[in-house]
């Protein structure tokens, strides 16, 4: 069979065979399949660099907090109206919902720590967002209607919105900003937190300050699995790479060690990593962190990279195990417990 092409005046030039047209058609999508692939990994890195240089933005806003409030670093979170001091009274309890760092870094420079109408817009919050995660990141464990996830339910009433970034991707170092337990004997806690002031962090540079949230608010809610009957997204909480030596995960309820020569807490190793998200033999909380940059299945879950932020400002993308051995990097004390330097070598 063949093609021809009539013009006006007479028989056209020789056309395209139907064989020869549908080589074009094959080569042409021989090229596709090719170039698919390269363009969904060139996507892929823009993300990872998108996501990288949020977190930057972030660490620059943690670099402004820490100049005006005298070399300290924010607590991750506070109730509303909580005071820090014991006797104070007013706060002790979620009811009121949260004030999350976020807001100390961006809400609390427009004074809108006050107004929670700040906090239902998703307009204006940017640099807390990851491209690579869901609707840009994890919703507040309090929010507004409009931005609960599915089967997600306010921890504290449909009235209550927590005074956080409305998507969240990030999540702070508990060992660099502290809980809002305070004091001893607040909420059981038997081990006070304390703030954390940047000339105390050793080895800055290779301390991680932030990383980014794991995709999955349901493992943000369990310890290193999916938890398929979550209503309550932790998105509040800081992650940390230590556990108490009979598996401990909450700091606060582990007895420092007075009377004892024998370390209460120790450093999370890297063959206790949930290997797969919907896995959990015991967890930790590095399990709540992100693998989000990467190809994603379920033999290399482990290999995916995600994004750090480090006590020095500077950002790099690897994988969690990456920041354990050889070298950890979650600090060389647990500096936001007091006493905190019972730490197994």
């Amino acid at each position: 069979m063949r093609v021809r092409n009539f013009r006006a005046g007479g028989l056209g030039a020789r056309a395209f065979t139907l064989v020869e047209l549908l080589v074009v058609i094959g080569i042409i999508a021989l090229l596709i399949s090719i170039l698919l692939p390269a363009l969904g990994k060139a996507r892929e890195a823009s993300h990872t660099i998108k996501c990288a240089s949020n977190l930057r933005s972030v660490g620059q806003g943690m670099g402004m907090y820490v100049a005006e409030f005298r070399q300290t670093y924010p607590a991750a979170y506070l109730y509303v109206g909580q005071s820090v001091r014991k006797g104070d009274g007013g706060g002790d309890d979620d009811s009121k919902g949260y004030i999350h760092w976020s807001s100390f870094l961006y809400g609390n420079k427009a004074g809108a720590n006050d107004d929670v109408t700040f906090y239902q817009s998703l307009g204006g919050w940017d640099m807390f967002t990851c491209p690579n995660i869901e609707n840009g990141g994890l919703p507040p464990t309090n929010t507004f209607a409009g931005n609960l996830d599915g089967g997600q339910q306010n921890d504290a009433g449909s009235s209550v919105i927590d005074r956080q970034a409305p998507r969240c991707a990030y999540t702070v170092n508990e060992a660099i900003c502290p809980r809002n337990k305070f004091y001893i004997g607040f909420q059981g806690a038997v081990r006070p937190y304390q703030f954390v002031r940047a000339g105390s962090v050793k080895n800055s540079s290779e301390t991680v300050l932030a990383t980014e949230w794991n995709q999955d608010w349901h493992v943000v809610s369990a310890a290193g699995r999916v938890d398929p009957n979550a209503t309550v997204s932790k998105s509040h909480r800081p992650v940390h790479g230590f556990k108490g030596v009979s598996g401990g995960l909450d700091m606060e309820q582990i007895p420092p060690n007075a009377f004892s020569s024998a370390p209460k807490i120790r450093r999370i190793r890297a063959d206790e990593l949930a290997p797969l998200p919907a896995s959990g033999s015991g967890g930790t909380r590095l399990d709540w962190v992100g693998r989000n940059h990467g190809k994603m299945n379920r033999t290399d879950y482990d290999d995916r990279r995600t994004n750090f932020l480090y006590c020095d400002g500077h950002v790099e993308t690897k994988t969690v195990k990456e920041t354990i051995e050889p070298q950890f990097q979650w600090g060389e004390a647990f500096y936001s417990l007091n006493p905190g330097n019972d730490i197994q070598p």
